[in-house]
């Protein structure tokens, strides 16, 4: 009873065991707080949320006056070029309280000091192309033939190395930073800055020599990771036209780390190439000391370059990566170990354009597959770590990449650097044995990845794709609060406050193992998710202050001045400073205040919500955890642009309804109604077991009933009926004997067949008068076996023929042992009197009608059969009239014939042998209509079929 519901209940259970759910992919987070987005409420985050347009390409939302007074800068005044083409911004530099800006044709000095109502520059250096003729020449057009300044580094504490590309052919210029002039000769750019500003570019002075990653080539078929300007020293660069090294990366940031310099790129990632074009993000390093290989392998190349991927993904039964590396921040000190901060994206789909990684505002992003990005954290020493792996390398047909088994890494490890570690006994990487460097110039991939801290992403964001990160990893008065400022395509700024760790709140991978690289310690959190804030989301780009090119509202810069308290937002064609909190917006409410969250604002009782400094007087409060009772449940008029028009938020900052907190969560009731329906039919099924009564004891099965035979067929009969005798007055055929248990029913009638018994039926009643009704459709009443006996051999003048010498009569099969059937008396043998007479003549007056004559000379009324049976005068009666052969019926059993003189079987004679069937060589092949002939007649001679000369039977009298 139970075996068909017991699976399914167990079922039941087992997916309401606590963990067997499969993990959520993280909700986006609603904002707080919403600033200069026009036609939103306040702290909802809805309205024109996420990707607007047709083919999820962006709609910028205008801009309130909350976000329009905000200073900008989007040219010099005067510059006609400028106001025509936009700033067209390309990179900045924050050096000793001055914030330098590179465009085109221009570099711009920005005082971090000045006045917080206005932003222009305080200097400026104009560098134009003296070669737009020949970048003309190239096919290329006048609007790109200028001079876009994509590198400014600092090369000393008083001068700058500024590259830029010089209407495709590129240059580099010293300045002083103080005054903006050059200093020294213009050297090549080549392999130091690409040829188009629309390719990446990451460059840093390291121990005096310029470390960049680039192309070098107009074509940008050569991507590079160069070192030069160093003296002393020979450049460096990875190996070329390498798809193994490199294959069409994207650079985004270069730190200088320990003995080593890392580079954050993505590229294409030839260990997946089975799968197309999939971009992975990667991060690569080289030794500081590398002095390149010997004269026969790597010469003037890296030694030290190896590369291993950056993963950043959601945890889950599927694993959702995000791979396409945007931004990485230098190193920080996160929960107290270093570690850089990056943001990822979704993979990018290239159906309409180019690499979707081109710089910049170049192009409008509208080309890409579903948007979403994601923040991971990646201790350094993680990194280190992951570089001491194991090398991966193509195996087998399919080239699929596998590890390198540790017995075939040379000695010393290829990629460590000369005198450190394994190497410490290396002078110089020219000393490397050849072997170390074949194995490092065919091995540069490591197998595995780089876990992120915590196991899991920071903050994720789906609808909309961030492109610019920057971070404060010291905010608060106690400086232990972390803050991501995140750019995105739309032109609005998110500000998110991390989640705090929490000792002792760490747990293990979702899996039950540690991803490669993964060293988290029990205070990191795997959920940190769930206590991740967005405070504030900002909307800066302003279409008609803010000239620039197609797709001009992407955030292309953040930069945090601390000590200001402002960030710093580039566009592509303006700059805008933006301060760090708005805490006046809470006015004098200190629930309001409290309840923001925001670690830039305190609650000081003198002067109410304030931004926090450290010249603060004590007895401030703020609540950044989020204390149970702090709600924002002030009234008070909300501040201009604060758009909190359905006074759901206290001054932008959201209230707890009613009831907020004891609601339940729809999964916890869904699993509480499936349980309870589960152990209800787990206690209904075992309680009807035990209950339950045992089954009495069935009796020997019922035969089942003869079913009524249909109408229009008559039942088969064991001896074939006789022709009518003498008209319509005719004797009507005797009673047919009980039919077996397993008669078999008589073969279908072809329809002339079946339309024409009906009508013979007919003008049988029609012809016969005084004939009484035919009884309905239904079986025919049984006689008594002992008339059915007389009927058949009775003594003196039998209704039937006797059966002439030479012949035996066939029964159907299944009648054998019957036993209701007795042995009705034999026929005469050969020699007896009976055996020569000859038989009977019937009478000239035929009986009465309805009348049949029996075998002693009485009359007796029989029912007939059916619509459409004939009438038969029965043969041998006296003064019948004599008989033919009869006509074949559809459905008998025919009888063969045997040579007269063949020998008769054993018990002929016997009576018994007409009933009892017969197997092997008197059995028929096929059906056929029977044979009957007159006593004394002549035999005809029978065959099995017609065409084939059958074998000939015994007959049963002899």
């Amino acid at each position: 009873m139970l075996g068909g519901p017991l699976p399914f209940l167990l079922l039941l259970l087992l997916l309401l065991v606590p963990g067997g759910a499969a993990q959520a992919f993280p909700r986006d987070l609603v904002a707080r707080s919403t600033v200069g987005l026009a036609g939103e409420r306040g702290g909802a985050g809805g309205g024109e949320r996420g990707l607007g347009g047709p083919a999820g390409c962006h709609r910028v939302p205008p801009v309130p006056a909350a976000t329009a007074a905000y200073p900008r800068f989007g040219g010099l005044r005067g510059d006609n070029v400028t106001a025509q083409l936009g700033l067209d911004f390309q990179h900045m530099l924050r050096l000793n309280g001055t914030l330098f800006l590179a465009a085109r044709d221009h570099i711009y000095a920005f005082d971090l000091g000045q006045d917080k109502g206005t932003l222009y520059p305080e200097r400026h250096l104009t560098w134009e192309t003296r070669d737009r003729e020949n970048c003309a020449m190239r096919g290329r057009l006048q609007d790109e033939c200028h001079n876009y300044i994509r590198v400014l580094v600092p090369r000393d504490a008083g001068s700058l190395l500024a590259c830029g590309t010089n209407a495709f052919s590129p240059l580099c210029r010293t300045y002083q930073v103080s005054s903006l002039a050059q200093e020294g000769e213009e050297v090549s750019g080549q392999a130091r800055c690409p040829f188009d500003a629309k390719q990446s570019i990451v460059a840093l002075f390291v121990d005096g020599s310029l470390y960049s990653a680039t192309v070098a080539d107009f074509q940008a078929s050569d991507a590079v990771i160069y070192r030069s300007l160093s003296p002393g020293r020979p450049p460096l660069r990875t190996l070329k036209y390498s798809s193994r090294w490199l294959q069409e990366p994207h650079f985004v940031q270069a730190l200088p780390y320990g003995p080593y310099v890392y580079f954050f790129f993505r590229e294409v990632a030839v260990e997946l190439s089975a799968l197309g074009k999939v971009a992975v993000a990667r991060v690569a390093r080289v030794c500081r000391n590398d002095q390149g290989g010997s004269p026969r392998v790597l010469e003037r190349r890296w030694t030290s370059f190896l590369k291993v991927r950056l993963q950043c993904a959601v945890p889950g039964d599927a694993i959702f990566y995000f791979d396409v590396l945007e931004a990485v921040t230098p190193p920080r000190a996160l929960h107290g170990r270093p570690a850089v901060l990056a943001l990822f994206g979704t993979q990018p789909n290239r159906h309409g354009g180019g690499d979707a990684g081109t710089r910049a505002g170049a192009t409008r992003h509208c080309h890409r597959s579903i948007p979403g990005s994601a923040v991971c954290a990646f201790y350094l020493a993680d990194m280190e770590r992951a570089f001491e792996g194991p090398f991966a390398e193509p195996r087998g047909t399919a080239g699929t990449w596998t590890p390198v088994p540790e017995d075939r890494v040379p000695r010393p490890r290829p990629g460590c650097c000369a005198g450190m570690g394994p190497a410490a006994g290396i002078v110089t990487s020219r000393d490397f044995p050849d072997e170390t460097l074949a194995f490092a110039k065919e091995h540069p991939l490591l197998h595995g990845a780089v876990a992120p801290a915590g196991g899991r992403p920071l903050f994720t964001r789906t609808g909309t794709r961030l492109t610019q990160l920057a971070v404060d990893t010291g905010a608060g008065p106690r400086g232990n609060q972390t803050v991501l400022f995140l750019g995105a395509e739309d032109g609005r700024v998110l500000k998110v406050l991390a989640a705090a760790r929490h000792p002792g709140a760490g747990r293990g991978h979702p899996s039950g193992t540690r991803a490669p690289g993964d060293s988290r310690e029990p205070g990191d959190s795997g959920d940190a998710g769930s206590e991740t804030l967005l405070l504030e989301e900002i909307s800066l780009y302003d279409p008609g202050r803010c000239r620039g090119p197609r797709g001009a509202s992407r955030v292309l810069g953040l930069e945090l001045h601390l000590p200001g308290r402002e960030l710093y937002v580039a566009f592509a064609g303006c700059l805008v400073r933006l301060p760090l909190s708005r805490c006046a917006r809470h006015g004098a409410c200190r629930r309001s205040c409290l309840a923001a969250r925001d670690p830039y604002c305190v609650w000081l009782p003198p002067g109410g919500c304030v931004p926090f400094s450290e010249d603060l007087p004590s007895g401030f409060e703020q609540d950044v955890e989020g204390s149970p009772g702090i709600a924002g449940t002030c009234q008070d008029a909300p501040a201009a642009g604060d758009g909190d028009g359905d006074r759901d938020l206290a001054h932008g900052v959201r209230q707890a309804g009613p009831g907020a907190t004891a609601t339940v969560p729809v999964p916890v009731l869904v699993g509480c109604v499936l349980g309870a329906f589960a152990l209800g039919a787990l206690a209904a099924g075992l309680l009807a077991a035990c209950c339950r009564r045992p089954a009495a004891p069935k009796g020997p099965p019922e035969p089942p009933a003869a079913p009524r035979p249909p109408a229009q067929p008559p039942a088969p009969r064991l001896y074939p009926p006789l022709p009518p005798q003498g008209g319509a007055g005719g004797l009507r055929g005797p009673p047919e004997l009980p039919t077996p248990e397993a008669t078999p029913q008589p073969p279908a009638k072809t329809p002339r067949e079946r339309a024409a018994e009906p009508r013979r039926g007919q003008a049988a009643r029609l012809g016969t008068p005084g004939c009484p009704e035919p009884p309905g459709p239904g079986p025919p009443p049984k006689a008594p076996l002992e008339e059915l006996l007389q009927r058949l051999h009775g003594t003196g003048g039998s209704g039937w023929p006797a059966t002439p010498p030479g012949r035996r009569l066939l029964r159907q099969p299944g009648a054998a042992g019957h036993p209701g059937l007795r042995a009705p008396p034999g026929p005469p043998r050969r020699g007896s009197p009976a055996a020569g007479r000859a038989p009977r003549q019937p009478p000239a007056a035929p009986a009465a009608a309805g009348a049949e004559t029996l075998a002693g000379g009485a009359t007796g009324e029989t029912p007939r059969r059916g619509p459409g049976a004939h009438p038969h005068a029965l043969a041998g009666r006296p003064g019948g009239a004599a008989l033919g052969p009869p006509a074949p019926r559809p459905g008998a059993l025919p009888l063969h014939e045997a040579p007269r003189a063949a020998q008769a079987p054993a018990g002929a004679g016997d009576p018994r042998a007409a009933l009892s069937p017969r197997r092997g060589h008197g059995d028929l092949p096929g059906p056929g209509p029977p044979l009957l002939r007159r006593a004394g007649g002549p035999e005809p001679s029978l065959s099995s079929r017609p065409g084939r000369q059958g074998p000939r039977f015994p007959s049963s009298v002899p």
